[in-house]
């Protein structure tokens, strides 16, 4: 063991009694940010990664690699606080175990051989500072690149020159083939989805493949997206639509799937190249769904480089170079907030999505029975993945009762204070109330057993009823998982004021959903509420992607001022398009 070296042999045999031989296969969770600090480990084979867990699923923070020769969790070893980040097995790795109790015994019978242990561990932190700094040092100069980024940039550019004059009928059929690939394969590709990334159902992946597919080309095919789009003859102008260029495509761990076929369609039609970026726990999946597209580009003796996707693991490192790189036209960022900061800060145009939350107004005239089944249908698709889900139930006091027993007979558990109690430890982190992303994507059946709470085989999801002075604490945040807050109100105005409230503490600009018959109350609701999409008796799920209603079918959600982005729109290729506008005097 190179880390004690120093030691001899006698000295040696001391410490072998007290190291315990581990191994961890490839993606164990070693040690977890947060969690006691009641022993380290010396590396003999593999690689560790280290990660700052900042609260958001898509966010990818690595802070360093540990090789072999390197001591993991020794901070906490010496100053007995709770773990400062979290530790993965990058590759298989063995090591050897040392615990807090073991390693006092250890200074207190040989200390002649815990301090030369001691000087092991310091030159171990001395090392990880120096790479901190080293960090550091690259991130303030995030402006730079590397030959592979430009690489794949002027490959996309070249690919891009060579395909923005096809005509659309060829584009169309060249998508066609696209679509028809990706669906042929969507049960497949759903599996691997759930099986690489451990979120979400199955059957309903493979559904909002199909929908992220079949539905998006069907709005666009045979429309116009390139030279004459549209002459307005009483005001004698002519739209016409060139390409951006080069787009990147930031791609979350929720959806993988399903934005990458969507993306790459709402590009390809609007002429320009793709560039996408995958979350690390979703690249294999990624990378078989990008090579799908790929074949069907060169069947059509299109150039493959249109999509592109960064192969290797990437970081946040990378993707800035990407982001911040003079020849990228555009950053479609689909994600957590850090990253849609980050594409907006890199002096590229971009399109981010925000957080939803979704505030759910059940009016005193709503069809209690329609609305209780459609509200476990769509936060239960997919494990409630879909930012745009129901996240907070607002009922009127005069349909609670009622409401209740509907949610509980289509499928529902309504729990009791004490459970309550025991799902709120589990599910949030008890010093800042964030979400714990180990809850994200799993059925109700996991979340309840992790947290103590019976449910049998038919509870698709769990009703948190709640005083609503609650809303404002984590209950009142996005969560997604199948679990719904409940609060109680009196009339339209206490309504209104609530999910107005819960809206500006998160998910402004983003979805809200009311159920009623009243046309005069649900135009109120969206005329008062900070929401780009306000849905009107249909589930938010499939509802905020256009799926039941006139929205226009898309993966990417804009939330305007409010939200911190650039536009409302359900994103299209419309939004990937620069139009120039030739004006005649009149």
């Amino acid at each position: 063991m190179a880390y004690l070296q120093s030691l001899n042999s006698d000295e040696m045999s001391v410490v072998d009694n007290v190291l315990e031989a581990v191994e961890f296969s490839e993606g164990t969770c070693i040690l977890e940010q947060g969690s006691e600090g009641d022993s380290c480990y010396f590396i003999d084979a593999g690689t560790v990664r280290v990660e700052f867990d900042t609260g958001e699923l898509d966010t990818d923070v690595v802070l360093n690699y540990l090789e072999p020769g390197m001591v993991m969790g020794e901070f906490s070893l010496l100053d007995h606080q709770p773990r400062s980040a979290t530790l993965f097995a990058h590759t298989d790795v063995t090591a050897k175990k040392l615990t807090t109790e073991k390693f006092a015994g250890l200074l207190a019978s040989h200390p002649q051989v815990g301090i030369k242990m001691l000087t092991a561990m310091s030159m171990n932190l001395i090392g990880i500072v120096r790479n901190t700094n080293k960090q550091l040092a690259d991130f303030m100069s995030m402006g730079s690149s590397t030959a592979h980024v430009d690489q794949m940039i002027n490959d996309a550019l070249k690919a891009q020159a060579l395909f923005q004059d096809w005509p659309e009928a060829k584009v169309d059929a060249l998508l066609k083939d696209m679509v028809d690939a990706i669906t042929a394969q969507a049960d497949a590709l759903a599996e691997e989805t759930v099986e690489e990334t451990g979120l979400g159902v199955a059957a309903d992946k493979a559904a909002k493949i199909r929908f992220a597919s079949q539905g998006v080309f069907d709005v666009f095919v045979g429309k116009p997206a390139a030279g004459l789009i549209e002459f307005n003859k009483e005001n004698m102008i002519e739209e016409i639509a060139t390409p951006m260029g080069v787009i990147l495509g930031i791609i979350p761990l929720t959806n993988p799937v399903p934005t990458m076929i969507f993306k790459a369609l709402i590009c390809l039609k609007s002429r320009n190249a793709l560039i996408m970026s995958c979350h690390r726990n979703g690249m294999k999946v990624g990378t078989r769904a990008g090579e799908i597209m790929q074949a069907v580009l060169e069947k059509h003796g299109a150039p493959v480089n249109l999509i592109q996707w960064i192969r290797k693991r990437s970081s946040r490192k990378l993707t800035n170079m990407f982001m911040r790189h003079p020849d990228m036209s555009f950053i479609l960022a689909t994600g957590g907030p850090s990253i849609v900061k980050a594409a907006y800060s890199s002096g590229t145009p971009a399109i981010g999505v925000g957080a939803g939350n979704a505030p759910v107004y059940v009016t005193a005239d709503a069809d209690i029975e329609a609305t209780a089944e459609m509200v476990i249908s769509s936060k239960s698709f997919d494990c409630g993945v879909i930012c745009g889900s129901e996240n907070n139930l607002i009922v009127n006091a005069s349909v609670r009762d009622k409401f209740l027993t509907a949610l509980v007979k289509h499928g529902a558990k309504v729990l009791n204070s004490e459970e309550i109690e025991r799902l709120e430890a589990n599910m949030y982190d008890k010093e800042n109330g964030r979400f714990n992303i180990y809850m994200v994507g799993k059925t109700a059946q996991v979340i309840a057993e992790k947290a103590g709470i019976a449910v049998d085989d038919t509870t698709r999801l769990l009703i948190v009823p709640l005083v609503k002075e609650k809303a404002v604490g984590p209950f009142g945040h996005e969560k997604l998982a199948p679990v719904l807050s409940l609060f109680t109100v009196q009339d339209e105005a206490e309504a209104f004021a609530l999910c107005n409230d819960i809206l500006v503490q998160m998910g402004s600009g983003h979805t809200a959903i009311i159920h009623t018959h009243d046309q005069g109350l649900a135009e109120r609701y969206a005329a008062a509420m900070p929401a780009s999409r306000i849905l009107v008796n249909v589930g938010g799920s499939l509802g905020c992607i256009g799926g039941g209603n006139g929205l226009l079918p898309s993966l990417t959600l804009g939330c305007g001022t409010s939200g911190g982005t650039s536009t409302t729109d359900n994103v299209t290729y419309k939004n990937l398009l620069n139009i120039k506008r030739l004006a005649f005097a009149l």
